[in-house]
């Protein structure tokens, strides 16, 4: 009789002694594990590799080392077993085995294979003792001689799509997508198997796409007829949005002014795009913390006749007490198994560059997707190039439609001086300079240098304004300037996010019930927060960021002339690096464009500002992770490194750390329960609560003051200890002198 293999035990049979009830056979897990695999990449038309990575994957769990393994462990408190110290290598075997069987490609498969549990590796290393795959190819591993022939005697599959070979990222991008379809069939495999009721969680019958385009087709109807020109041009934009929807799939634009309406008009372009050309699901990404929450309630509140599951968000600021979020949400975010994901440029690019198997389970999702690029003008410039060679590639060769969403599309074409531009997408709006100039709300003056106590004093004679400056330091001096008054209001990233969402929601009050409002913020509320001032003061800073500023004034186009925004150099020199470069730039363009956000000056701001910036755009050598020709023998191949490609692409510096803000009774709920938290299985959702209370600090500031006003439980949570350290206007005070961060707003 045949010796049996298992590929795992069910936590039931661990410490029993009925025999092997609960052990999962080996070759019922590869079978299950290739045809799922198969059928993900079937959606880039690799489906033959999918399948024979699946098959291949575990073909060291064939070892008598192996098995013997999983009897050792079935009297001890294991759930699954991960290669460490003590442990079986078991993913090696596979490696070797597709390097050796399938004729110079199966080095494809042995970078998945042997990284299906610890991530893609590096191919080579001046380090030898490194993990690389080279490594793992020559490495000694225990014999599997007894997996059955009809597993190991597969034919070889057809040859993988030929835009996989276009040059060494089309390549590496390719490996990464299979390896997305492995790991994630393997966790689902493996989940339905060791964890049943966890699998039943997953969701079923999500919703058609014509059953969401439908609806949100209900909801837009409700609004009735057009009242002002800015109501009759959102029409207009959502029907060339319906109509463009209908052309093949690819790179789409959509040029919009801040307050046209492209939210929702997006949405309605993607659904009926995904539904008309076959594709999957939308995902919509996101920038900033003070979009994402926003969006999200707008597409709910469209969609809210499917349910509250239709919509699924995934960014780290997720109230985990929200009604939003279940134990089926939870589950979905893992792979972004939903028609509608809204997450964030962190999420999204981070995951197209990741080797570590949790990150890269959802990337297959990908393909045949409508991905919509929201606020495309804030990509950060020091990882341009890999992003625009990511999106190529999804709406090049992944059967992806990607739409560059935004009021001042970036000039990221290619042409002769930006040669690493994508390119040109098609363009939704017939006649986007028509349409600016039938939208334009606004009037933008230039004032010159305005010293703060000129500034506060016009202020102060608006009933409304909002005044956008780019350092902590210069919002919290303006606001203390100003009256003591509660019609005067601060706004910055040194404010929780729970915080900053209250006081945007008293402000959002204010301008509504038309009572006095005046309020100091960093840039941290121009990005898509829905709020219609007369006023607007901003100070110098890049032609995008004013034009943000720009369309927090006369949003609505309610007010019988145009909104008045003015440009501001502040008295402080402007802090060094991105600000300072940035409003160079637009300070050299401005006294040129008698209008200085008409598109002809905004085209002219990006690309001197790209060009002044130009050998930044691969800040981080991510490109250099791929050798720039296509391979055409194994060796070629072991030049990648998916590694370094992962430990470089941090859209976050690492250089901050989270500090968490008893702000409020959910705040201090919150550091009462951290404080008794010792079981660390209670730890993990204390973390995700956390992230509503949490305010990142540089490291100097944070180390200068931990131990005082900053403690630390369990070696993980560090909470603000010091009441008088965060105030209730201006959030916390530990360090106000520090620049606006851009990346301090990038929520992951």
């Amino acid at each position: 009789m045949a010796a049996k293999f298992f590929a795992h035990t069910a936590p039931s049979a661990i410490g029993s002694s009925t025999g092997q009830q609960g052990w999962e056979p080996l070759e019922d897990h590869l079978q299950e594990v290739s045809a799922t695999a198969g059928v993900f990449a079937a959606a880039f038309g690799a489906g033959d590799w999918g399948r024979l990575a699946g098959l291949w994957h575990d073909l060291g769990k064939y070892s008598r080392e192996f098995q013997n393994y999983l009897i050792a462990v079935t009297s001890e408190a294991h759930l699954e077993e991960k290669e460490s110290v003590g442990r079986v290598d078991h993913s090696t075997a596979g490696a070797q085995y597709a390097d050796r069987s399938v004729k110079t490609m199966g080095r494809l498969l042995a970078y998945l294979i042997a990284g299906h549990h610890a991530g893609l590796p590096d191919g080579m290393s001046s380090d030898p003792g490194g993990s690389t795959l080279e490594a793992r190819l020559k490495k000694e591993v225990p014999g599997w001689a007894d997996a059955p022939p009809e597993l190991t005697a597969v034919p070889t599959p057809a040859r993988p799509p030929g835009f996989a070979f276009q040059n060494g990222h089309a390549t590496g991008f390719f490996v990464r997508m299979l390896f997305s379809c492995l790991v994630d069939a393997d966790f689902l495999c493996t989940e339905r198997f060791m964890d049943k009721d966890r699998a039943s969680r997953r969701p079923t019958n999500l919703p058609s796409l014509a059953a969401m385009e439908a609806c949100l087709e209900r909801h837009l109807a409700k609004f009735g007829k057009a009242e002002t020109e800015v109501h009759r041009q959102r029409a207009e934009i959502l029907k060339a949005c319906t109509a463009a929807a209908e052309s093949a799939p690819g790179l789409f634009s959509l040029t919009v002014p801040t307050g046209g309406g492209k939210t929702l008009s997006s949405l309605a372009f993607a659904l009926k795009h995904a539904r008309l050309h076959g594709m999957e699901r939308v995902l919509y990404v996101i920038p900033f913390t003070s979009i994402i929450e926003q969006n999200a309630k707008v597409f709910r509140d469209a969609l809210a006749e499917l349910g509250e599951d239709v919509v699924l968000e995934h960014h780290s600021n997720l109230d985990p007490d929200s009604k939003h979020v279940t134990q089926t949400t939870r589950l979905a975010s893992e792979n972004w198994d939903a028609r509608l994901v809204v997450t964030t440029n962190v999420q999204f690019f981070e995951s197209l560059h990741a080797k570590e198997p949790s990150r890269c389970r959802r990337l297959h999702r990908l393909a045949k997707s409508v991905i919509i690029l929201d606020e495309a003008q804030t990509l950060p410039i020091s990882y341009m190039q890999p992003c625009l060679r990511a999106l190529e590639q999804l709406s090049t060769n992944y059967g992806s439609s990607v739409l560059l969403c935004t009021a001042t599309q970036p000039a990221v074409v290619r042409r002769d001086d930006f040669k690493i531009g994508l390119p040109s997408p098609r363009e939704i709006i017939p006649d986007p300079p028509k349409l600016y100039a039938a939208l334009k709300r606004v009037e933008v003056t230039s004032l010159g240098t305005v010293v703060d106590a000129e500034l506060v004093t016009r202020l102060q004679k608006e009933p409304q304004a909002l005044c956008i400056v780019s350092t902590r330091r210069h919002a919290a001096e303006l606001f203390a300037a100003l009256p003591k008054s509660e019609d005067n209001l601060h706004l910055s990233a040194l404010m929780c996010p729970q915080h900053r969402t209250e006081v945007i929601t008293a402000i959002r009050h204010r301008v509504r019930e038309g009572r006095p409002c005046r309020v100091i913020s960093t840039q941290l509320i121009e990005a898509g927060v829905d709020l219609d001032f007369p006023v607007v003061y901003r100070s110098l800073a890049g032609l995008d960021s004013i034009a943000q500023a720009a369309g927090r004034c006369n949003r609505e186009g309610k007010l019988e002339g145009l909104g008045k925004t003015y440009v501001f150099k502040p008295e402080r020199a402007i802090p060094g690096g991105y600000l300072r470069q940035s409003a160079q730039a637009a300070e050299q363009v401005m006294p040129a464009y008698q209008d200085v956000l008409g598109l002809d000056a905004v085209g002219h701001y990006f690309r001197l500002h790209y060009w002044q910036r130009s050998t930044e755009m691969d800040a981080k050598k991510i490109m250099d992770c791929w050798p720039g020709q296509p391979p055409t023998t194994p060796a070629d191949l072991l030049l990648y490194m998916f590694k370094a490609c992962s430990e470089r692409f941090r859209f976050i510096e690492s250089n901050y750390q989270s500090v968490i803000i008893p702000w409020g009774k959910r705040g201090a709920q919150l550091h009462e329960d951290i404080k008794s938290a010792f079981d660390p299985r209670e730890q993990w959702p204390l973390a995700r609560r956390a992230q509503r209370f949490i305010v990142s600090l540089p490291e100097p500031l944070f180390k200068a003051n931990l131990g005082r006003s900053i403690a630390t439980y369990h070696d993980r949570f560090h909470v603000l200890n010091s009441t008088v350290d965060y105030d209730s206007r201006l959030g916390l005070i530990l360090g106000s002198n520090q620049p606006y961060d851009p990346e301090s707003l990038i929520l992951s």
